[in-house]
């Protein structure tokens, strides 16, 4: 069954739902043809299955039922925003593996990255990751916020379980599958000792996520998959 993206607010019981170029396109792509049956998110917790209707202007999707789901655990990331293409992909897998925030970290060493993420790529990043929730079939898509600096970024999650990547420590152990948890992964070339610092001082722990020093994206994603196996598996697949 192919997803497809709805716009916001547009799923509504026995509506017709108006797909844009976008998803049209990559459903001629994939041959897809009206009558079939399709699987419809619009990434803010609602879903329904339908049917594709061939209009004049393009697809559509004729609706009946809309189920609403309920928010997942919040699980915030913040990831050193080092380059953007990378950042990008990091965006589309975070989707996929159940992030709700994903924050671009300003550090020391990603100032000077010409490619760094900056606050004018946040329509293209936010875009790549609603997109990976069709793979995922995730009711909800992340949030993808705006660059924040060290002190901001650790200032999040007092009311969640907090980590700081770091190679030098111990693993993390289990968190409870309904706890919201905050994750920071420093940029290519680590958070400077002041910047780590200021992340332990605030409360987070710091764990290994690997048995040595990894890429930003790969830290990322390693404490991202670590979070999945332990939240419950979706019912509504």
């Amino acid at each position: 069954m192919h997803a497809v993206l709805a716009p916001a607010g547009a799923l509504v019981p026995d509506g017709l739902v108006a797909l844009d170029p976008e998803e049209a396109h990559h459903l001629r792509v994939r041959r897809a043809k009206a009558g079939e049956v399709v699987r419809v998110l619009d990434g803010a917790g609602k879903l329904a299955d339908g049917r594709l209707v061939q209009g004049p202007e393009g697809f559509a999707v004729a609706v009946g039922a809309v189920r609403e789901i309920p928010p997942p655990p919040r699980f915030t990331l913040i990831v050193g925003a080092g380059d953007r293409e990378r950042f990008g992909w990091l965006a589309e897998k975070a989707a996929e593996l159940g992030v709700t925030e994903l924050v671009p970290l300003q550090s020391a060493w990603t100032r000077s990255v010409a490619s760094r993420v900056r606050e004018s790529h946040l329509a293209a990043l936010q875009r790549r990751a609603r997109q990976a929730i069709k793979q995922s079939r995730a009711a909800w898509e992340p949030r993808v916020h705006p660059p924040e600096g060290v002190s901001a970024a650790a200032a999040r999650g007092g009311d969640s379980e907090r980590w700081l990547a770091d190679a030098r420590a111990e693993p993390p152990g289990a968190i409870p599958a309904a706890d919201a948890l905050t994750v920071v992964v420093g940029p290519e070339g680590g958070l400077t000792e002041a910047e780590r610092a200021v992340f332990v001082a605030a409360g987070f722990l710091p764990v290994r996520l690997a048995p040595g020093l990894l890429r930003f994206e790969t830290a990322a994603l390693a404490a991202a998959a670590v979070v999945a196996s332990q939240r419950p598996r979706r019912d509504y697949e």
